[in-house]
């Protein structure tokens, strides 16, 4: 009688044994490779992309869409990069010298890969519910838990493919590839262009005669040459003339090359005052007593483009940016070609250097390609260059 229960507890206890035998087994495999090899693992170029923060010293003209493009692979990420530095109030102002610390892009990525499961739909019997409660293997990660850019990226999937499609396991979702444009929004601002006529204001102060150097937020005395067209809440880009540009072939007088350094909008508008009040909305230069402001106009993204056109344009670089001597890739040239001449925003235009000797043909140097077009001249970001490109060089449209 009493080798039943004997028996019966030793059966258990085997049972039992090979139930835990496989997952024990399972565990040991997973915690092998970590405990044996843990150079690979620290050497595995996936795991350590963006796994850790990183600190980056600002150098004049930066921006963050620009660091972020360069350390995430994306400047429609700066929203990170400006989250993770509170010390920063305003993204379109960072000053050089200062460090920046640059996010870790794990937290994302892990989101991306995660595969959450769908509530059913309205519509979904009970029954199927039942099933597709039952299939699921794993809980979804809490989206709660992840905040602005991050949550927007979770892209929540469907645990097990429907009938009829094909898939499986995790995988990555990226989010829909967006067009991106020929030069960003701020750069256009910052490029400048070759104004041809008379500034419609200057600025002349600020209140209580404190400060004659300003930046975002500040508030600023404009003195007008037509006070009456000036209205609250006008926008007005503010600038600095950086001096005369005549044509390097004929000597005609084009005008005063002027460089972006903001954006101010009116405020307050006494009739019995002098001046008129503004606010400084965008800053990304040093702002000072005596730069001048023209209405703004908010500039038309370019983007890149198959279409060929057949234009028989031809001119010359009339300056190159700062009025430096030289200019190489990703700087601005201003060319003496502008709308009155056929010239559109996106036009490339391919750059040549004269002949060195008589008779012998010219040498291609580089492309450029127009995004602000004035009416007889255009700024142009340099697209490629292999030799450096300066004042008085030849200009043919890219057909």
């Amino acid at each position: 009688m009493t080798r039943w229960p004997i028996a019966l507890t030793q059966a258990a206890c085997i049972s039992l044994l090979l139930m835990l035998a496989p997952g024990a087994a399972v565990s040991q495999d997973q915690k092998a490779p970590s405990e044996q090899q843990p150079e690979k693992t620290v050497a595995e170029p996936v795991a350590t992309a963006y796994e850790q923060s990183t600190t980056y010293v600002i150098k004049r003209g930066d921006t963050l869409w620009d660091i972020s493009n360069t350390y995430l692979k994306d400047p429609f990420l700066w929203p990170l990069v400006w989250k993770a530095n509170p010390a920063i109030s305003n993204p379109d102002l960072i000053y050089a010298g200062n460090k920046l610390v640059i996010p870790s892009l794990a937290p994302i990525e892990h989101a991306m890969q995660a595969t959450p499961s769908e509530e059913a739909p309205p519509a979904q019997t009970a029954e199927k519910q039942e099933r597709a409660a039952a299939e699921v293997k794993q809980p979804a990660p809490e989206l709660g838990s992840l905040e602005g850019l991050e949550a927007s990226h979770a892209m929540r999937q469907p645990a097990q493919p429907e009938e009829g499609t094909s898939g499986g396991g995790n995988r990555l979702v990226l989010p829909e590839e967006q067009p991106k444009p020929i030069i960003d929004k701020y750069a256009m601002l910052s490029a400048g262009f070759i104004n041809s006529v008379d500034s419609d204001g200057i600025i002349v102060g600020a209140p209580g005669d404190s400060k004659t150097v300003f930046a975002y937020d500040d508030i600023v005395f404009v003195k007008f040459r037509s006070p009456g067209d000036v209205n609250v809440g006008d926008k007005f880009l503010i600038y600095s003339s950086l001096g005369s540009v005549k044509h390097p072939q004929t000597g005609q007088q084009y005008g005063r090359l002027v460089s972006g350094l903001g954006i101010l909008q009116i405020t307050v508008k006494n009739p019995t005052a002098d001046v008129i009040t503004a606010r400084i909305t965008l800053s990304f230069d040093t702002i000072e007593v005596n730069n001048f402001v023209t209405p703004y106009q908010e500039p038309v993204l370019i983007y890149p483009s198959q279409e060929k056109r057949n234009k028989e344009i031809s001119g010359y670089i009339l300056e190159v940016i700062g009025k430096r001597t030289i200019a190489g890739q990703m700087d601005f040239v201003y060319l003496d070609k502008g709308s009155a001449d056929g010239v559109d925003p996106g036009d490339s235009f391919l750059v040549y250097t004269g002949p060195a000797k008589r008779g012998e043909p010219r040498k291609k140097i580089g492309e450029v390609q127009v995004f602000l077009v004035k009416d007889h001249s255009s700024t142009a970001i340099v697209r490629r260059s292999t030799d450096t490109l300066t004042r008085g060089n030849m200009v043919d449209f890219n057909k």
